[in-house]
């Protein structure tokens, strides 16, 4: 009889019907505020260096008669980079001269640098004359802010766990006047 008042006084009980709901729900909130903290941060860095690379782009169009190096460039782009942290060390760019016909046959992306190799690949680095078309590719590696979690877990490109935001602009050198 005892146990029969305690099963229906328990069973009538509405005592955590909330924490119920709370342990369901809570992974799944926090999966989706992990994914749009982290999609947010991508998109973040991406303008950022969108930015600071179509401001180098500017400068390089209109300095026909002394364009910067490799490194200098990749200098310009890091000091205008909001995220400039570890960036020497973690970009790499390609700039090469494209006639006007193959504009519409432009594939493929600017490929990150690989940490892990020895040697420093071949690299499409080059200036235009006056009048070309010049296609800039920007690479950047950048670690997740949640590796684990969301966004993180999908976006890792290379054995580092990081992941390459990469920007393609193209101008037209100026002529020298």
């Amino acid at each position: 009889m005892i146990n029969f008042l305690k099963k229906s006084r328990f069973s009538k009980s509405e005592d955590g019907a909330v924490t119920i709901e709370f342990v369901i729900l809570l992974p799944a909130v926090f999966y989706l505020f992990c994914l749009a903290l982290e999609t947010g941060l991508w998109n973040a860095r991406e303008i950022m260096l969108r930015r600071a690379t179509n401001l180098v782009a500017r400068e390089v169009r209109l300095s026909t008669a002394n364009p910067p190096s490799y490194e200098d460039m990749k200098a310009m782009i890091c000091e205008r980079s909001f995220f400039s942290a570890g960036c020497m060390q973690s970009i790499r760019i390609e700039m090469q001269a494209m006639p006007v016909s193959e504009w519409r046959n432009v594939s493929g992306s600017t490929p990150c640098i690989d940490r892990e190799e020895d040697y420093e690949p071949v690299n499409n680095f080059g200036f235009g004359r006056e009048n070309d078309l010049m296609l800039v590719g920007v690479c950047r590696l950048f670690d997740p802010l949640l590796p684990g979690t969301g966004l993180g877990r999908r976006l890792p490109e290379n054995s580092d766990g990081e992941y390459g935001v990469r920007i393609t602009t193209a101008f037209v050198t100026e002529p020298r006047g």
